[in-house]
């Protein structure tokens, strides 16, 4: 049997996972390391704050076969960090790179990459997105055997081709122009690499339309949690998503500034717990948000650990979004933990799930309050939706289907396919594409 040892780059520590982009990659790791070939995965990533030896070696007891590298810093929210933008900016003026690209650059972690790998030899690197394959060229230098696989969360692109259709006048222009470098800059890499793996397939067929390439798709595993006792009569809502991600934050403020108010008109009392980090604080620590999100009802709980206690003690869960990009794992985990959700059209994005039966889809403000008080009024429609979303994820989202896909991506043959192709060329028959 082949053996494998893998590098994993990521722009983030992906520990704890607390958002959809984590939770991803947390799920491809556990997918790459429930495979017999591979021998070991070291995790190489960027940070904006310390990392403690006690949380790299939590993550390391949560994954095993992997080994987690010493932290390398690296401003990934550049607008925090405003001392990079200069250079992000002169690498747009005087060398034409996109800001999708020159945000990644540093010489530091070049220098740390060149430190990590030196002596070292891995059979396949997987790039966790399109940030750290900014250093592709590094990584075909120091390893030129290694098979690369880049695994796509969404068409990251498609992010800017969106901001420049809501932006006016000059905006627009340089929006645009940004958009096409994005583009252009996406298409190129996804061309320079060895395998794409893509979390559905819309976005396949995205990467297939803008490349040529022909992606495979690693559905999103998620097992079951166990089973809660929820409190039935509380009429109480949950939100929890990265408040950073523009989609998820314009999702929020239309749901409350539209939809909260005719929620509370239908029952008065009603409740909703806001979970996620991304919002400015204050000098007390304290989440600064809109307007609309400070009225009666409405608790801002910030970043939370215990994501379960929440959905635990809620009796529904809203997923607004505003913005169709890979898929919603916020859907796929409130599936997991057993609560009905009320997404809109472009949170369903990627799912081939039906509205009224995993989850209610609702882009209108009035439709969407409806279905949101229909399931907090009635706990026969909640067990309903929770047994049809439990079936949903047992037959899409299945580890073995994704350890295929997986297999396949880092250049492992699957052993009956093999063995049934191995037979064939024995018995000199032809053997079907």
């Amino acid at each position: 049997m082949k053996r494998v040892r893998i590098l994993h780059l990521s722009a983030d520590f992906l520990w704890p996972a607390g958002d959809g982009g984590r939770l991803r990659s947390i799920a491809q790791l556990r997918v790459l390391s429930s495979l017999a070939e591979v021998d070991g995965i070291d995790l190489f990533y960027l940070c904006e704050e310390q990392i403690s030896r006690d949380r790299r070696a939590e993550l390391e007891r949560a994954i095993p076969k992997l080994r987690v590298l010493e932290p390398v810093f690296h401003p990934v929210h550049l607008f925090r960090h405003r001392r990079y933008v200069p250079r992000v900016a002169a690498l747009r003026i005087l060398r034409g790179v996109p800001y999708m690209a020159g945000k990644w650059h540093s010489p530091s972690v070049r220098r740390a990459l060149r430190r990590e790998l030196a002596g070292r030899s891995f059979d396949v690197v997987w790039i966790n997105g399109l940030g750290m394959a900014y250093y592709l060229p590094l990584v075909r230098e120091l390893l030129p055997t290694a098979r690369v696989v880049l695994d796509q969360h969404n068409v990251e692109s498609d992010r800017f081709v969106d901001f420049a259709l809501r932006q006016h006048g000059l905006r627009r222009l340089v929006a645009q122009a940004e958009a096409r470098a994005a583009t252009q800059y996406e298409r190129e890499l996804l061309r320079s690499v060895d395998a794409v793996a893509a979390i559905s397939e819309s976005d396949a067929r995205a990467f297939r339309a803008l490349a040529g390439v022909e992606p495979r798709v690693v559905p999103h595993v998620v097992p079951l949690a166990p089973a809660v006792k929820r409190d039935s009569n509380a009429p109480r809502l949950c939100y929890a998503g990265n408040l950073t991600w523009e989609p998820n934050l314009r999702g929020v403020d239309w749901f409350c500034r539209e939809v909260w108010p005719l929620v509370r008109r239908r029952l008065p009392h009603a409740t909703l717990d806001i979970a996620g980090a991304g919002l400015p604080t204050d000098a007390e620590g304290r989440q600064i948000a809109p307007p609309a999100w400070r009225v009666p009802g409405i608790t801002l709980l910030g970043f939370r650990r215990d994501i379960a206690t929440i959905y635990a003690r809620s009796a529904v869960m809203i997923a607004p979004l505003f913005g169709a990009f890979g898929i919603s794992i916020k859907l796929l985990e409130a599936f997991r933990y057993g609560i009905p959700v009320v997404t809109t059209l472009d949170g369903a994005w990627g799912l081939a799930i039906t509205s009224g039966c995993e989850a209610f889809i609702e882009s209108e403000p009035a439709a969407f309050a409806a279905r949101v008080v229909d399931l907090l009024t009635s706990a026969q429609a909640r067990a309903q939706m929770r047994s049809r979303a439990y079936s949903y994820l047992e037959e899409q989202h299945a580890l073995s289907t994704a350890q295929t896909a997986v297999r396949e991506l880092v250049g492992l043959r699957d052993e009956r396919q093999a063995s049934a192709v191995d037979l064939a060329r024995l018995q000199g028959a032809t053997v079907p594409a």
